[in-house]
């Protein structure tokens, strides 16, 4: 321990504690004493007075000085310091690494502006606190984490100049990545003390990227990460701003079938993030143009769906967006979409018996597609799951949306990889290697399958090769009941499944005799049979593309699917999704990569022109399906691809969902997340000056030295007052 003076230059006002003694001999009179003889019997009393007054001036004159000394003191601020590090002065050079929020959330409207201005004063308040030899880091906690100043600044006006730049993104939140990376530059600074600054909303969903501590999650043992929080002083310094808010969260486009050609189904979710709840109008832009206005009302911290339809046309890409009344944050009262041209899809449908009369092979394209004589007339089986599934695609035999091939398991072999997009294994009992093969080649590129079991399954088979290929898990057994089993929707907000749910029931009364139970981990389930289980998920495969599993037959013997309603737009939908895995990816967030999919042409370089009107290059997508992609995409907006002038591709690109709650972590969670670091919070409307010299050069004492002046002063003046003295000589 020690004791210093910020202020030393004021030490010299302790000078000031000699006035009084100055003064008080200056105005000391000599005088002559002549004796009386009449007078010689008092003496003795009045030496006995006098040396009373004298202790009582005494007493005065050091209070007076005391006095003094302790405001001259008070001034150049005494500070109790500690030792540092072994017993080494914490008067050392400094290291500051400041992490300042600049994400979404951080450009919500104030009473005094815009959150993020306050964040930027808050900074130069730090860098006013800064001497020569300190150097400084500059990081920001969007996602993904800008290094803004990473040589370690020694220079006030680079750091105001960087400050002056900053701009708050559409970024989301990741301090924990920020953290971690200030904490690295503090590892490898020489100086003794390193501090490290955050500065932000501190944003739950912020913080949560992750679970576990700091040095758990991001830094393994003895990393500079580690090393740093170990001796790092850690600030916290919160920006506080209202949370109330409403945001549109997701946007479904799915395609109408029926009625209108280029009818679609546009369905916004809108979340209420506040305590109150919210009567708010959801309009529909498509092209630019409204389109469509309707009203949610949504409870407090609950959602609510905004259901639209629209008519596009069907040869055209079409950009679109859901906006809701703006509010406390802005950024994300707008959602973007996308709807590209329909295209026609081939979609080649494995049967499981019959024999092929041909070679394997299917015709070119355009032709009927039927394995069979020379020519493509013949057909091999009717009335079988395969039957149903090409008359639903394709009910009007025109292929205008999808052009369904049918042929044999052991025909699968010989198809050429990358024609069809979607594969339906429409109740086959096995393939052979080669088709296992091409399976996986299939899906390894992007494709999607569609299994439906029925009963031609080898159950055995299917659990050793085929579903650990398509979704992993196991079939239990089969389950038959002669009264049937009700489909039901579980997930009755899948777009699988959207227009097609009544409430909790499906638009048709479908009944299941014959299923299959299968087991699967980790996929969406769509439909369940009550008492029994899920009839229908959809997964991802572990070697990539999409799948979907149906775990009973499209056979009047297993099921009513056949005769419903819900078979031709399910099917499509089904075939829809699987046909373009791709397609997810031309709706992306900010700060990642937007990727389209389009028949590329040889000829130019794919361009994307931003929503600002700015341009820059994309990368091309290798590949049979082709396309480009823009990396690290920062702004929300509607993206075009273009090649040699020509418009290729829209993107749509959004804020992430988790920046619209606008809720901050508590203080015991910070503590957790930030273990082993040592964090001192410096709360709204606290002197931050105060706050950090405290913490980096001690206590200050100029309080208690100020109390202590003003008791002394208390005391010189009942002292002083005349009473005292005259009850001190009649004392006497």
């Amino acid at each position: 321990m020690g004791f210093t003076f910020l202020n030393t230059a004021f030490l010299f006002t302790a000078f000031a504690a000699l006035l009084p003694l100055i003064i008080h001999m200056i105005s000391r009179r000599r005088v002559d004493a002549i004796d009386f003889s009449s007078i010689r019997f008092l003496k003795q009393l009045e030496r006995k007075k006098i040396r009373r007054v004298r202790i009582r001036q005494i007493l005065l004159l050091i209070i007076r000085s005391l006095i003094l000394l302790f405001v001259a003191l008070a001034i150049a601020r005494p500070t109790l310091r500690g030792a540092l590090d072994g017993g080494v002065s914490s008067h050392a050079r400094t290291s500051v690494a400041i992490v300042i929020d600049d994400s979404s959330s951080m450009s919500r409207r104030t009473n005094g502006g815009v959150l993020f201005t306050e964040a930027v004063a808050r900074v130069r308040a730090i860098a006013e606190l800064l001497s020569s030899g300190d150097e400084t880091f500059l990081l920001t906690a969007s996602s993904p984490t800008e290094v803004v100043i990473g040589d370690g600044t020694f220079s006030p006006d680079v750091l105001d100049a960087e400050l002056s730049a900053l701009e708050p993104t559409e970024a989301g939140t990741d301090y924990r990545r920020a953290v971690t990376a200030a904490l690295g530059y503090l590892a490898e600074s020489h100086n003794l003390n390193r501090e490290l600054y955050i500065i932000g909303d501190m944003q739950r969903t912020g913080w949560e990227s992750e679970v576990g501590s700091l040095v758990e999650t991001s830094a393994e043992p003895g990393s500079p990460a580690e090393m740093a929080g170990k001796r790092v002083r850690g600030y916290l310094i919160p920006v506080t701003g209202p949370t109330g808010n409403c945001a549109v969260t997701a946007v479904c486009v799915e395609r109408r079938y029926g009625g209108t050609r280029g009818m679609y189904g546009i369905v916004a979710e809108t979340r209420n993030f506040g305590a109150r709840p919210c009567d708010i109008p959801v309009r529909l832009f498509v092209d630019g143009v409204q389109v469509g206005q309707t009203g949610a009302a949504i409870d407090a911290h609950a959602t609510a769906s905004a259901a639209f339809s629209t008519a596009v046309d069907v040869n055209e890409w079409h950009s679109g967006w859901i906006e809701i009344p703006t509010d406390v944050l802005d950024a994300d009262n707008r959602r973007y979409f996308v709807i590209r041209p329909e295209e026609r899809i081939e979609v080649l449908v494995v049967r499981g018996n019959g024999t092929a009369q041909s070679g394997g092979s299917v015709g070119a394209p355009g032709s009927s597609g039927r394995v069979g004589a020379p020519g493509g007339s013949g057909r091999i089986g009717e009335r079988d799951d395969s039957y149903y599934i090409e008359r639903a695609l394709d009910p009007t035999r025109r292929g205008e949306r999808f052009h369904p091939v049918v042929l044999t398991a052991g025909a699968l072999a010989h198809q050429e990889q990358g024609r069809f997009p979607v594969v339906v294994l429409a109740d086959i009992d096995r393939l052979d290697d080669a088709g296992e093969r091409w399976i996986e080649r299939h899906l390894t590129g992007g494709g999607g399958v569609l299994a439906v079991l029925g009963d031609g399954t080898d159950i055995r088979y299917w659990n050793t090769e085929l579903l650990p290929l398509l979704a992993g898990g196991a079939i239990i057994g089969p389950v038959e009941r002669r009264g049937g089993m009700r489909l039901a929707p579980v997930s009755a907000g899948h777009p699988l499944l959207t227009g097609l749910v009544f409430g909790d029931r499906l638009i048709d009364d479908v009944a299941v005799r014959k299923a299959l139970r299968v087991k699967i981990d980790g996929a969406d389930e769509i439909m369940e049979m009550p008492g029994v289980g899920p009839a229908m998920v959809a997964t991802t495969p572990p070697v990539g593309g999409a799948a979907a599993l149906l775990y009973t037959g499209i056979d009047p013997a297993w099921s009513d699917i056949p005769r419903s309603g819900l078979l031709v737009p399910l099917l499509h939908r089904i075939a829809g999704r699987l046909a373009e895995p791709a397609a997810r990816e031309l709706d992306c967030v900010v700060g990642g990569d937007l990727a389209v999919p389009y028949a590329p042409s040889h000829s130019g370089a794919p361009v994307v022109l931003l929503p600002d009107g700015s341009e820059e290059p994309a990368v091309r997508i290798s590949g049979p399906r082709g396309g480009a992609v823009l990396r690290r995409v920062n702004q929300t907006g509607i993206y075009e691809f273009t090649q040699s002038g020509e418009l290729h591709a829209l993107g749509a690109v959004n804020l992430p969902e988790q920046e619209s709650d606008l809720e901050a972590v508590d203080e015991a969670s910070l503590a957790e997340l930030l273990d082993p670091l040592e964090i001192t919070v410096i709360e709204v409307g606290a002197a931050l000056e105060e706050e950090i010299l405290v913490a980096r050069h001690g206590r200050e004492l100029w309080r208690a030295f100020v109390y202590i002046a003003l008791m002394l002063l208390a005391l010189e003046m009942y002292i002083a007052r005349p009473r005292f003295a005259e009850r001190g000589t009649d004392a006497g």
